[in-house]
């Protein structure tokens, strides 16, 4: 029993994806500034996904939520960025709960929605309009 346990805990070590890893398995971004730059040119909300290495509600974002086909269509409409918590970006998004998601203006750097914690594939759809929706009362150009 011990031994399945550990070969268990072992697996699940290897197969934990860090931010950058994640990044590039869902071809989001992995830089702040360069995503920042990437939604201010093409008048996108960035989605700023921040994890933490050997989270496993972080695993199960990435895996299950943000790899589901439903949310990659919508996704398309926004600029997705993936960070780990020691990363560089604005002190206004540094939280001690992970995952944590930030839907930011690229112009303001301005949160319009967060969420923090695993969200499944209808919430985390949900949360996209409803960024989206802030965004363009808050913030878009007329």
């Amino acid at each position: 029993m011990k031994t399945l346990l550990f070969i268990l805990l072992f697996a699940s070590i290897l197969f934990a994806a860090d931010a950058k890893d994640a990044a590039f398995m869902l071809g989001a971004e992995d830089n702040y500034k360069s995503a920042l730059e990437k939604a201010k040119n093409e008048n996108k909300v960035l989605v700023m996904v921040i994890v933490k290495e050997h989270c496993r509600w972080c695993d199960r974002l990435v895996k299950r939520t943000l790899s589901d086909e439903k949310v990659k269509k919508p996704l398309e409409d926004f600029v997705m960025l993936v960070v780990d918590k020691d990363d560089s970006y604005p002190n206004q998004f540094k939280e001690e709960l992970f995952p944590s998601i930030f839907y930011v203006d690229p112009v303001s750097e301005r949160s319009v929605y967060s969420n923090v914690g695993f969200v499944g594939t209808k919430c985390f759809l949900n949360d996209l309009n409803t960024s989206l929706s802030a965004y363009n009362t808050l913030f878009k150009k007329k």
